[in-house]
């Protein structure tokens, strides 16, 4: 899979794509989807210690809206918002058994820091997405680079 089909499986937009290949700051394509997806608030950034409101709620809202579409009914939403958990992949995929209903998921990017960061796509693409080895640093475990999909 060349890096323009790998970047189309997440920013659909071929504006997206064009500015993170063709970046000439960064050297790395997923660098620059990583940066790109936070700076377009296209990617949830969210500490590891979890959200401090609705964050991923409120994400699914944009993306609706940014589409047009419907992920999640507005009660699916309320009880998502209401959801307690004690770890963020928790409530990652508890947002992946509400929204995969309409065939898209929530998936975390491989970063380096003590950060996830998020993005919703259509699970049609989820093997091709879990099969790409993002960070190369061999000092972070095998399986934290690459794109995780909880469900």
């Amino acid at each position: 899979m060349t890096d323009e089909d790998f970047v189309h499986l997440i920013f659909e937009d071929r504006k997206d794509v064009e500015v993170i290949l063709d970046n000439p700051e960064v050297f790395d394509i997923h660098e620059s989807m990583l940066k790109y997806g936070l700076s377009t608030k296209k990617f949830l950034y969210l500490d590891y210690k979890g959200e401090q409101y609705q964050e991923i709620v409120n994400f699914i809202l944009d993306y609706e809206f940014n589409h047009n579409i419907e992920l999640a009914a507005q009660e699916e939403l309320e009880e998502l918002g209401d959801f307690e958990y004690e770890l963020l992949p928790d409530k990652i995929r508890e947002t992946n058994k509400v929204i995969s209903k309409r065939e898209y998921g929530l998936f975390s990017f491989p970063t380096s820091g003590d950060f996830y960061a998020l993005f919703i796509t259509k699970l049609k693409y989820k093997l091709k997405l879990l099969q790409v080895d993002i960070l190369v640093d061999e000092s972070i475990p095998m399986k934290e680079r690459f794109i995780q999909y909880y469900d």
